[in-house]
């Protein structure tokens, strides 16, 4: 793909965790509306932190449960933010940038389009600057 897309940006993300995009796959079968929205977060969940520009470091992984919390009211999210601040608490980390990456997350999230209602799947070549403009992500 093209510098600068969708799909670009996705494949550098996954080669530099040592990833594949058939490793990501869920196999899981999806017999309930439910199972359809857990199978598209565990899918898309590595294309989301591309669209939002949040890493897959410590920080970007809270700031992006954040956004899912916002987006998919997610039980998962809520308990990975609860743990992430309590470990920096008990830790006695700062928790400035901490709180700055929940809050963009969260707030983002709300502003967005709902991100895994989309078809990213199938606009690989489209740059990610068109997609989060399209998202509502910038």
């Amino acid at each position: 793909m093209p510098e600068g897309t969708l799909g670009h940006e996705y494949a550098h993300q996954l080669r530099s965790q040592g990833l594949t995009p058939d490793s990501l796959i869920d196999p899981n079968p999806i017999t309930s509306p439910q199972d359809f929205v857990t199978h598209r977060l565990r899918e898309t969940h590595d294309i989301v932190h591309v669209l939002t520009g949040f890493g897959v470091d410590g920080l970007g992984v809270l700031g992006l449960q954040a956004f899912n919390l916002a987006q998919n009211r997610s039980p998962l999210a809520v308990m990975l933010i609860f743990g992430g601040m309590l470990s920096a608490l008990q830790n006695d980390e700062p928790h400035e940038e901490l709180l700055t990456a929940l809050s963009r997350g969260f707030d983002l999230g709300l502003k967005a389009e709902c991100v895994i209602a989309q078809k990213l799947e199938e606009g690989w070549d489209r740059p990610l600057t068109d997609w989060r403009k399209e998202l509502q992500l910038g």
